[in-house]
């Protein structure tokens, strides 16, 4: 921060930077930045941050997401997360940039946070900005229809969706035996979830291992018409070639 006047200025511009280079890379097409999702165990163990975190029994369930956003204890932190994204948008042109909230719990936080971003001029909408939900709490499925009237898109977080479906700590090796996506109910939330989102004429993809790890899972979201998988670069050939045979067989190729 040597060169800089204010520790604001080199927040924003390091953060806008590195982001803009992901957005410029692939102008026009879309890019979905997702907002901080950092636990309080997570922001403690950097440098300076164990002054200014709560201790929590539970960080995966505890303050984390949305739930930060509009909060005293972080809204001058999420008020220059927007500040990067609004350079980005406006300042260096980008306007394929689109945003994700992650871990939101309840509609009426989510009208919360939508407010915020908007009184920091990121306002869902205006010059084309599309804001997209996390969907990884099984809220977000049972009330689908009412996330769907504030977003435009939702995106399928494997990982906690499992966690909080089949109620196993992911962190906890002891019961990671019962941690599997391939759980009947864990698949007919999968396609609550897509059906849902299909269903509100909202976009639908999914982040997390399950696709990667388990390509029968790849296959199944590909039937029910997903519209994008996240997988990591080692599994990207593999589940390539297990959606396009999915889709051939479904008729959606």
């Amino acid at each position: 921060m040597r060169n800089y006047p204010w520790p604001v200025d080199y927040f924003i511009e390091k953060l806008s930077e590195d982001v803009g280079v992901i957005a410029a890379a692939f102008y026009p097409r879309p890019v979905i930045v997702r907002l901080s999702d950092f636990k309080t165990n997570e922001y403690a163990r950097l440098l300076g941050g164990e002054g200014f975190e709560p201790k929590e029994e539970n960080p995966m369930l505890g303050f984390r997401g949305a739930a930060r956003y509009a909060h005293p204890a972080y809204a001058a932190g999420f008020a220059l997360e927007c500040a990067a994204l609004r350079r980005i948008r406006r300042e260096m042109g980008l306007a394929n940039l689109r945003i994700m909230i992650p871990f939101c719990r309840r509609v009426e936080e989510a009208r919360r946070v939508l407010d915020t971003m908007a009184d920091h001029g990121l306002k869902r909408g205006e010059d084309g900005l599309e804001v997209y939900v996390m969907c990884e709490i099984p809220n977000n499925v049972i009330q689908i229809d009412a996330f769907a009237e504030l977003f435009d898109g939702f995106s399928i977080g494997s990982n906690d969706l499992t966690q909080l479906t089949l109620g196993v700590d992911r962190d906890s090796e002891i019961v990671a035996f019962d941690f599997d996506e391939r759980d009947p109910g864990m698949l007919e939330i999968l396609k609550l979830a897509v059906e849902g989102a299909k269903r509100n004429g909202r976009h639908v993809g999914i982040c997390g291992e399950a696709p990667a790890n388990y390509p029968e899972i790849a296959r199944y979201l590909a039937g029910l018409g997903i519209d994008s998988i996240s997988v990591n670069p080692s599994s990207l050939l593999l589940t390539m070639d297990v959606v396009a045979e999915a889709e051939a067989l479904a008729g959606l190729a």
